[in-house]
């Protein structure tokens, strides 16, 4: 596999604002929304840096909701929980892979995240790109197959806007 990271720098590197989140029961024109894992308003950032670094985190809404304490150590286990299973937060450098569509195949080997299972092993997304008004979108779908808690088998999309220059 060639990294074409740099001949595609000018797409990826940025600050990505996550627009939203949504997992599908099949692919193609027929699927049906099964979830909103991060719900109606998602918060979340891609950070990608001009040496290939990606820092993402997203949360649900409720994750967001203040705890008891300023002091991260003080929080009860109750308010832990709720923020932990409500975020989901990685990174690690990235290599990208040209796909015949035209969109990216990139590969994040985890150094750092939120599920230690995932450190040393990689996160891929297919990336695809537009420009609407002068505005810069990313479609980030993840290639494996989630399997929610009903047991239900889900493909992910996530749509996110470049935010600043």
């Amino acid at each position: 596999m060639a990294n074409v990271f740099e001949k595609h720098k000018s797409k990826l590197v940025g600050v990505w604002s996550l627009i939203s989140a949504k997992m599908y029961d099949s692919e193609g024109p027929d699927r049906k929304l099964v979830l909103k894992p991060y719900g109606d308003n998602p918060q979340g950032k891609v950070v990608v840096s001009s040496s290939g670094f990606l820092l993402a985190t997203l949360v649900s809404p409720d994750g967001l909701e203040p705890v008891g304490s300023d002091d991260w150590a003080l929080s009860t286990d109750e308010e832990v929980l709720r923020v932990g299973r409500s975020l989901t937060t990685y990174g690690g450098f990235m290599t990208v892979e040209e796909q015949d569509d035209g969109s990216l195949l990139w590969h994040t080997k985890v150094e750092i995240g939120i599920n230690p299972n995932w450190v040393g092993k990689p996160q891929i997304r297919v990336a695809r790109f537009r420009q609407e008004n002068g505005e810069s979108y990313m479609t980030l779908n993840p290639v494996k197959w989630y399997t929610l808690k009903d047991g239900t088998k889900a493909r992910g999309e996530f749509e996110w806007r470049r935010i600043g220059s």
